[in-house]
């Protein structure tokens, strides 16, 4: 059985310190998911009204977009009036209108949100053409480029977070190989000595194949920790982030966090015992 080393505790922390940084990137990822989404489903579908539209076809459209199926689930149409849309653009515009004698040239508007699985192109089209040939519609207005526009950021924002992510993942398993290496140096003789009186390599592999189960665990616990405090400290000072609107996410990354430090520390030691056990004990020295 090999005998304690000082550097266990290096092993651990320098391990738990990737893990915090490859759990930085997956919160970040998740995060920007999560704008992106809330700011994808806040775009506006304008529904213009005639002049002419009658109370009765207001209330009929706003009860049909309210039980329509691309409707975002949870909210409700906003009906807003072209005096309090006139009264939202300030004092200035009504007194030039009334200096020229013009009337409000603007019109009553419904709008309404749609779930993201509805922010594509033909989706907003299908959508426009449907709301207008209800009673009293006039027009039916979307930013369709900023729809495009956010649905490829987003993309661009995945490639590279994916690629952070892998990049980190490389340089952790480099390093925390390294590292277990360098830990496992000093009992090179123990484990080459076990092999010549007839141990297995199982059995000889056994312990340290257990103690990096052990390193992996409290390492991903300590970066877990981490990664939840930076949250809840960046809630307490932007609450606006929600960072806790989804937890599932949040489990998965967490998850994630200790099942990757396990593996890697596991691979590691398993390798470099294994490396060991091959030498030929003059290659020891």
């Amino acid at each position: 059985m090999p005998a304690p080393r000082p550097n266990q505790l290096y092993v651990i922390i320098s391990l738990a310190l990737v893990l915090f940084l490859l759990g930085l990137v997956g919160l970040w990822t998740f995060q920007a998911n999560y704008l992106t989404k809330q700011l994808q489903e806040s775009l506006d579908i304008i529904v213009e009204l005639n002049d002419d539209h009658t109370e009765i076809q207001r209330m009929e459209l706003i009860a049909d977009i309210t039980a329509a199926r691309f409707n975002k689930p949870g909210s409700q149409p906003e009906y807003v009036s072209k005096q309090a849309a006139l009264e939202e653009m300030g004092d200035d515009l009504q007194r030039d209108l009334n200096d020229l004698g013009l009337n409000n040239p603007l019109l009553d508007v419904v709008t309404f949100n749609v779930p993201v699985a509805y922010l594509q192109s033909d989706s907003l089209a299908a959508i426009a053409t449907e709301i207008q040939t209800q009673p009293g519609v006039a027009a039916v207005f979307y930013q369709e480029n900023f729809v495009d526009r956010i649905a490829e950021n987003a993309r661009r924002m995945g490639y590279i977070l994916l690629g952070l992510a892998g990049l980190f993942a490389l340089v952790a398993a480099l390093l925390i190989h390294n590292t277990v290496r360098l830990s496992l140096y000093a009992n090179r003789f123990t484990i080459k000595t076990q092999e010549l009186v007839g141990a297995s390599w199982g059995f000889i592999s056994k312990p340290y194949l257990w103690r990096a189960v052990g390193q992996g665990i409290v390492s991903g616990l300590i970066a877990i920790g981490g990664v939840a405090g930076l949250q809840y400290w960046l809630q307490s000072v932007l609450p606006e982030l929600n960072l806790f609107a989804e937890p599932l996410p949040l489990v998965c990354l967490y998850g994630g966090i200790l099942l990757l430090g396990l593996l890697i520390n596991f691979v590691s030691h398993y390798v470099v015992v294994r490396r060991y056990l091959r030498l030929r004990l003059d290659d020891l020295y």
